[in-house]
């Protein structure tokens, strides 16, 4: 009894690992890019997609630009961080003090527009650098991280419903 049991959990085993083992993907050029691109941040995922356009000397340009927006962006995202903090804290308090909390929304939004201007500049930074042919690639591939973002208000292809 012992030894059937044992060679049927045996069998199981070995059945189950062998249709693991089939169902892998080959390991090529397109399997190993995928697996190095897992491995990469999303931005230098997407800054290595878009590079592959841009002559030398732009990339250099673009790499300066970035740079820059990096530099002027990274205190105001450090600041909107503890403002969304403290609204967190505003928010969860046992008595909430409502001008607080309006006073607090209007720090977050002058912060977030701040930074989107920051980020209009680079974008209409880099599209100066860019040829007639490169500026539709460019466009048209901002275009679609636009709708994979699905950002806006006004994007949405449908009004929310509300239960009521």
């Amino acid at each position: 009894m012992k030894i059937r049991f044992l060679t049927l959990t045996l069998i199981t085993v070995l059945a189950v690992s062998s249709m693991a083992i089939a169902q892998q993907k080959p390991e090529g050029k397109r399997g190993e890019r995928a697996q190095r691109e897992a491995l990469m941040p999303r931005h230098e995922r997407m800054a290595e997609r878009v590079n592959h356009f841009f002559t030398e000397e732009q990339q250099e340009q673009v790499k300066a630009i970035r740079l820059e927006t990096a530099k002027q962006v990274k205190p105001l995202r450090n600041e909107l961080g503890e403002l969304e903090a403290r609204q967190q804290t505003l928010t969860t308090a046992d008595k909430a003090d409502l001008n607080a909390i309006y006073s607090n929304i209007d720090k977050m939004t002058g912060v977030k527009a701040e930074i989107q201007k920051i980020m209009a500049k680079q974008h209409q930074q880099i599209r100066s650098l860019l040829t007639e042919e490169q500026l539709l690639k460019f466009d048209a591939m901002k275009g679609r991280m636009m709708e994979k973002r699905g950002k806006g208000f006004g994007d949405r292809k449908a009004p929310r419903q509300h239960a009521g």
